[in-house]
């Protein structure tokens, strides 16, 4: 709720995005420009009941932005790399 009282209306993609542990935080915090915040985003994600969803749905929308089900963008591409090698 927000401070005028009224409900806050969040916008999910995905019925797993509502469980998430990033929920409500800023979404800053999982779009760092450097190591340390890649770092500071993956405890969060360590967290978070969804993990396996979310970096599932990054690797399928092939999306390069972000701290995605606790991977960053390196990541993310080196497993795209490997999907193609091998599926």
């Amino acid at each position: 709720m927000t401070a005028d009282g009224v409900d806050e209306i969040i916008w999910v993609s995905e019925p797993w995005m509502a469980l998430g542990a990033c929920r409500g935080l800023d979404p800053a915090i999982f779009f760092p420009s450097d190591g340390a915040g890649v770092v500071g985003a993956r405890k969060i994600c360590l967290t978070c009941a969804v993990m396996d969803d979310c970096l599932e749905y990054a690797l399928k929308h092939r999306i390069e932005h972000g701290v995605w089900g606790g991977s960053s963008e390196r990541e993310r591409k080196r497993l795209q790399r490997a999907q193609l090698v091998h599926g």
